[in-house]
């Protein structure tokens, strides 16, 4: 055997195939390495696309993920495809840290990856990484860079400067879910960057945006909002492991509880659908940028199900990774017995207090029953409106047989009011089904957010009488679209109302 392959270092070829296997959780955290790096190129916009590659029989898809951030020099380009190659190795300003994200993530999805980069429109750079390349002996050093006129498989981004990444050959990805696999990278990376995203950042996934998912279901996005945020932030001041000097960075955590008597009677496919149902827990992050969630910092406590109804946020700069035990991949934590010495006697104490108030407000929801008073007054008095023009038969709604009033008459319709975010800006909208009318309030109308405010116990009678001033406007709309045309003007009337309403109170 040839004594410089003896005491070579790395085997390139047994490392590139087992690197490939480094552990990531799935494709949205391969793309959020990406993400990270244009978000720290100052990219306001990353767009990520499944392209169809016809090179065989068999359908194969093309991962490209642009954006338009300051873009590479030839030299800075072959060092960010290096595994280590990085202009800020074990910086702790910003979410990069080791330069393994774009080398290690492409290749744990596809067996190639192009990158494309410019710093002034038109002067575009490439060069890529190929396993089989390396494993064939072909290559032993990253491809220097080479210019070329047009980037492959997508339009360039009308922008200055910027970067194109393509995965090619993705044998990890299973090109007959591409359809079922998109809905879920939304889902998942509106959660992992749902601070970027609020706060202005862009990505799309095949021209779709992505809308942030609050897991404290406190910001607007896409999902419920309503956590009402439990006590003062927790504020911890603790030693950076680094540093010689008493230096120190802050650890922030935060309680949010969701609004039960809003919320209780939602359906489970609901529940689980909206995050509330299996959600309980802690989510962890990182410069701003999910890394974890889990039963973390709980000490002794189990998990029950009450603890799915309040959520508990801790978030961290990258200057504390060695307390927090963050791995290269950015995907997971580890805590050290320091830091849970640090942050177990609080949170385990306030998870205890949550768990047994929602405990407690179950019980009381309980003992109210599950049906609103202004459900019931609607309901009392319906008979004495003249009844709406319903389609088809009048037959059992839900189970439930029609009530019948004195000489046999119709008793009138059965209400039922709502909490949820509406795809629309519109302050409720209604649906009749059958003999029931069913209202959901928006809550993201400021009106909405701003009047029903959790008070532990019965609502108030002002509230209860908004709630009746709500199912009353639904039910004249019912009078008024007796047609086509009606029904296009109450439903133009409700949304110009509404906008109007927000204005108002903005």
């Amino acid at each position: 055997m040839n004594s410089e392959n003896e005491s070579t270092l790395v085997s390139l070829s047994s490392f590139i195939q087992a690197t490939r296997d480094s552990g990531y959780r799935g494709l949205s955290s391969a793309l959020a390495e990406l993400i990270d790096n244009s978000f720290e190129a100052k990219a306001q916009i990353v767009s990520v696309s499944f392209v169809e590659e016809a090179t065989s029989s068999e359908p194969k898809f093309a991962v490209v993920i642009g954006d338009d951030g300051t873009g590479m020099r030839p030299s800075v380009l072959r060092i960010a495809l290096q595994f280590g190659g990085s202009t800020r190795f074990n910086s702790r300003e910003s979410a990069g840290r080791y330069g393994m994200g774009l080398p290690n993530s492409s290749l744990s999805q596809a067996r190639r990856v192009e990158v494309y980069s410019w710093t002034k429109r038109n002067v575009i750079w490439r060069s890529h990484l190929d396993v089989d390349e390396v494993v064939s002996g072909q290559v032993s050093t990253v491809p220097a860079p080479q210019r070329v006129e047009t980037v492959p498989l997508t339009k360039v981004l009308n922008s200055e400067h910027g970067t194109v990444v393509i995965w090619k050959d993705c044998d990890r990805l299973d090109t007959r879910k591409i359809k079922k696999l998109i809905p879920k990278l939304h889902g998942e990376l509106g959660r992992i960057f749902r601070e970027p995203l609020s706060a202005g950042k862009s990505i799309t996934i095949d021209g779709g945006n992505v809308q942030p998912v609050d897991p404290l279901f406190r910001k607007k996005g896409k999902g419920l909002v309503g956590g009402i945020q439990y006590g003062p932030p927790l504020k911890y001041e603790i030693q950076k492991p680094d540093s010689s000097l008493k230096a120190t960075s802050t650890v922030m955590v935060r309680f949010v509880e969701l609004p039960i008597e809003r919320w209780h009677n939602l359906s489970n496919e609901e529940k689980r659908r909206y995050g509330i149902a299996k959600g309980a827990g802690v989510t962890v992050l990182r410069a701003d940028r999910e890394i974890d969630r889990g039963w973390f910092f709980m000490g002794s406590k189990r998990k029950e199900n009450y603890d799915d109804w309040w959520r508990c946020e801790v978030s961290f700069k990258p200057e504390l990774d060695e307390l927090f035990g963050v791995t290269h991949t950015k995907q997971e934590i580890r805590p050290t017995e320091t830091l849970l010495s640090i942050l177990v006697p609080d949170i385990e104490r306030i998870a205890r207090e949550l768990n047994a108030r929602a405990r407690r407000e179950f019980f009381a929801v309980k003992k109210r029953g599950r049906r609103r008073e202004s459900e019931k007054v609607a309901e009392r008095y319906d008979s004495l409106i003249e009844p709406p023009r319903l389609r088809g038969k009048q037959h059992d709604i839900l189970g439930v047989r029609l009530k019948r009033g004195s000489r046999g008459r119709v008793a009138g319709l059965e209400y039922r009011l709502k909490f949820q975010q509406l795809s629309s800006s519109c302050f409720y909208e209604q649906e009749i089904q059958g003999l029931r009318l069913t209202v959901a309030l928006n809550d993201t109308h400021p009106f909405v957010r701003s009047a029903y405010v959790p008070n532990g116990g019965a609502l108030s009678e002002i509230q209860n009488n908004l709630e009746l001033m709500v199912l009353a406007a639904a039910r004249a709309e019912l009078l008024i679209a007796k047609d086509t045309q009606g029904k296009k003007w109450a439903q133009a009337f409700r949304q110009s109302w509404s906008n109007i309403l927000a204005t108002f109170l903005s």
